[in-house]
């Protein structure tokens, strides 16, 4: 049995992104395996309402916070006033600086960017217990990993993060540390052959392993499902994507309006899930909103759909192509980032990132040709079989027992 900590980014009580389930699943299935695994989050996040039910790992939840600031407010007070009489400057000194950080850490966000990170650091240290190995999941999370103590300390990737600096709190500061971040010494993992790529060509030398993700098939399958429409009405659905300009949903606005007045009488509806970088009512092309699905939910939309479309700038083994392939969807995609499973033509039907005229060309494809469209669905289906959590757990495993071996 091996001791393994995963420290997070943030998280949310009910929203998640891709890579934040992918690391649960990884925790959970390891601790299944017998493994004492822990997941620590770099900053005080509550108790997720996603976790899985029968949750078999820890996890280091800050829902007291307030109440524990509080306290160490009083407390701090409380010695603050007895000074004089005691003078134990050192004891005053560290509930001073314990009660500065915990009142940092009610509104981290808010803080510049160097205050910020140093309470990440501090935070994790805090709450950071002996590993065999401990790893981190995304750049933020690598330096707090890079500066813990004892154990093998690894850097499970998943995605070449510098192009996401705009978005990030400190913006180019972030870009230099998620570029950084290859060369702390960690040992890397990428989720994808696209990303291990990237990152050995950043840093010549290096040997990256590869441990893609992979989907719950319970949730995610083809199964006969009644679709109520009319014959000359085909559903596309797409994830919205946090409202990021990097998932290329103006560009697949575009792409369906112009489909739209191509398709030759086929109605077109769009339905999106998740967040997006427009209303439904937009100008562009309008779409029904389906709001935030958990897994068992997005399954049956899934179903209920005829085509998925995706149009991401760059992607890293995103998860939510494969997941409309294992329910039976012919899936439109973009490369760089899903060469594991999406080859054109034959899993998938690939268009140019930023070309809304490349991408309409790749919906009318399907939309005229149902004999291509069902081949595109079911050698899709066949292609998602492959990955599966047992697999995907088999191989993290097998990268951890490799590493504390040879520490």
């Amino acid at each position: 049995m091996s001791v393994i900590n995963f420290v997070l980014s943030g998280l949310e009580k009910r929203k998640f992104g891709g890579g934040q389930w992918c690391v649960v699943q990884y925790a959970q299935g390891l601790a299944e395996r017998g493994h004492d695994v822990m997941i620590i989050p770099m900053l005080p996040s509550p108790l997720p309402d996603w976790f899985p039910n029968d949750q078999r790992f820890q996890y280091v939840a800050g829902d007291r916070l307030k109440t524990n600031v509080a306290k160490r407010l009083v407390g701090t007070v409380g010695k603050t006033l007895c000074y004089p009489f005691t003078r134990n400057k050192v004891q005053l000194k560290t509930e001073v600086q314990c009660l500065i950080s915990e009142l940092g850490f009610l509104q981290p966000g808010a803080l510049p960017f160097e205050l910020w990170r140093a309470l990440s650091l501090v935070y994790v240290r805090q709450n950071m217990r002996p590993s065999n190995v401990t790893i981190a999941t995304s750049f933020e999370t690598a330096l707090p990993v890079a500066l813990s103590r004892g154990g093998e300390k690894m850097y499970f990737m998943q995605h070449f993060e510098p192009y996401f600096f705009r978005e990030k709190l400190g913006v180019e500061r972030s870009r230099l540390e998620a570029l950084a971040s290859y060369r702390f010494g960690l040992r890397m993992i990428a989720n994808s052959t696209w990303l291990k790529g990237m990152v050995e060509r950043e840093v010549p030398g290096i040997d990256v392993d590869l441990c893609t993700n992979a989907i719950n098939h319970e949730y995610f399958q083809r199964k006969p499902t009644e679709k109520r429409r009319s014959a000359d009405e085909i559903i596309i659905i797409s994830y919205g994507g946090r409202k990021v300009a990097w998932k290329g949903f103006k560009e697949m606005a575009e792409a369906v309006h112009i489909a739209r007045e191509r398709s030759g009488g086929v109605d077109l509806r769009w339905q999106v899930y998740g967040d997006a970088d427009l209303p439904p009512n937009n100008t562009i092309a309008s779409y029904e909103q389906l709001g935030f699905l958990h897994p068992k939910v997005l399954g049956e939309a899934y179903r209920q759909a005829d085509i998925l479309l995706s149009a991401s700038w760059y992607e890293s083994f995103p998860l939510f192509p494969l997941e409309a392939m294992a329910c039976g969807l012919p899936v439109i995609t973009t490369e760089p980032g899903t060469e594991d499973y999406a080859i054109d033509g034959e899993t998938a039907i690939l268009v140019k990132p930023k070309d809304p005229e490349d991408i309409a060309q790749g919906i009318l494809r399907l939309v005229n040709d149902p004999a291509l469209r069902e081949a595109v669905a079911q050698n899709g289906w066949e292609a998602s079989q492959r990955f599966t959590w047992r697999g995907a757990i088999d191989r993290m495993e097998g990268i951890i027992a490799e590493a504390i071996k040879n520490t």
